[in-house]
């Protein structure tokens, strides 16, 4: 099992470790945080630079490596279950880009405070990928993406999104591409909230998992 995959495990498992998140009563629904959120329709922009995490021949760890835009949209509905999808542009050096589009479904565990979301998503990303399918390079790719996000409930205002962790890898190539990410969301009104996150990545092409970037993204949200 690789990294990555690990804190997947261990994060699921950790959870039994958290108050209130008692074995006798695994799901104890919180009728009034339920009630703000199901039923609704959110839509969101982030924005965010990458960063090289490891030394290359090309570069050295801390230098900047992209600045990516993303357009989501998801829908909570009232029994837990979550639809969503984004839209992403990655903004190379020498006016190069990658796109990603991607769809989602997911379902959310309440603990009281506590929230614990895994989900499932398809997705598809093109131009400047870096990807090389039989010797092509900047390949398209279609590819599969496993999710599992913590979230604590901290106040009215404050949330700690504890952990989101990532696995993704492409469905014709080797395309691993897993992340963890802890951040904070703040909730203006009920209907609006901005987040500040932090993640690092690894990436395996075919030459075994290496890290690969550092991040940081500020986005915004807004509940129809």
């Amino acid at each position: 099992m690789n990294g990555p995959m690990a804190l997947m495990l261990l994060a699921t498992v950790s959870m039994a470790s958290i108050p209130n998140a008692r074995a006798a009563d695994p799901v104890v629904r919180a009728p009034a945080a339920e009630a703000a959120t199901s039923g609704k329709t959110t839509i969101g922009i982030e924005f965010g630079p990458e960063y090289f995490a490891l030394d290359s021949d090309s570069h050295q760890a801390g230098d900047w490596s992209d600045n990516t835009l993303k357009l989501s949209v998801s829908h909570a509905f009232d029994k837990g279950w979550l639809l969503g999808g984004y839209f992403q542009t990655t903004f190379k050096p020498s006016d190069q880009y990658q796109y990603y589009g991607e769809g989602s479904l997911g379902y959310r565990f309440r603990f009281e405070r506590f929230s614990l979301t895994p989900s499932v998503a398809l997705g598809y990303t093109w131009d400047s990928t870096g990807i090389t399918m039989d010797g092509q390079k900047n390949s398209d790719a279609l590819y599969y993406a496993l999710y599992l996000a913590g979230d604590l409930k901290l106040s009215e205002s404050w949330t700690w999104n504890v952990f989101n962790l990532r696995y993704r890898n492409a469905f014709d190539t080797t395309w691993e591409t897993p992340k963890a990410a802890t951040g904070l969301t703040f909730a203006m009104d009920p209907a609006n909230s901005v987040y500040v996150n932090f993640g690092y990545s690894w990436k395996d092409s075919g030459e075994g998992l290496k890290g690969d970037k550092i991040n940081a993204a500020f986005g915004f949200k807004h509940a129809l």
